[in-house]
């Protein structure tokens, strides 16, 4: 099956870009249809749950968030590490940079879990979700985030299995970190 794009826009270009297409897609019964789609541009980006094996406990990170504040919902999430891929940047790079300014450790190792596409059908975004082992008693700095990128982070460990029950209850409603959890450690009888 094949698809061709028509006309390309850029509609924004801001801390994001916005563009819109159009463009035609061979479609399951044979024929052919033509569409317009806007895309959000925001490229890759890597998240790591932290975890240190020998208290057996996982680094959790608290941080606001615009889209569940525009929806009347709890905008502080409960995450984990995070954040885009920079240009020239390898995605491991990316999570060993983000894991030690958010939280303020270095991981020793990191090991890739998956990736997904968080919103495909409005988004470019891929995430790549890693497993970061850290020594809780060994950290570099204090975390919090950058504050030239507006950062404010909080920092907290929980054991693994908190983690887990976070993840089923509900606390933790984020898609990078459910799935970098349930990846990292499964997760039984999700609902």
């Amino acid at each position: 099956m094949k698809y061709k794009i028509l006309k390309r826009e850029v509609l924004h270009q801001g801390f994001f870009k916005m563009e819109g297409f159009d463009l035609s897609h061979d479609k399951f019964d044979g024929g052919e249809l033509t569409i317009r789609r806007e895309l959000l541009e925001r490229g890759d980006a890597a998240a790591a749950v932290l975890y240190d094996k020998n208290h057996d406990e996982v680094l959790l990170i608290e941080q606001f968030r615009i889209g569940p504040a525009m929806r009347d919902d709890n905008p502080w999430l409960i995450e984990v590490v995070a954040g885009i891929v920079d240009a020239g940047e390898s995605r491991e790079e990316a999570i060993r940079r983000e894991a030690v300014e958010e939280s303020g450790y270095a991981p020793s190792e990191v090991v890739y879990l998956g990736k997904y596409y968080a919103t495909p059908g409005g988004s470019s975004e891929c995430i790549y979700l890693y497993l970061g082992y850290v020594d809780k008693d060994r950290p570099v700095h204090d975390g919090g985030g950058k504050d030239d990128e507006h950062e404010d982070i909080r920092r907290f460990w929980v054991s693994r299995q908190e983690a887990m029950a976070m993840v089923k209850d509900g606390r933790i409603n984020s898609g990078a970190p459910m799935l970098a959890v349930m990846l990292a450690f499964g997760v039984e009888g999700v609902s």
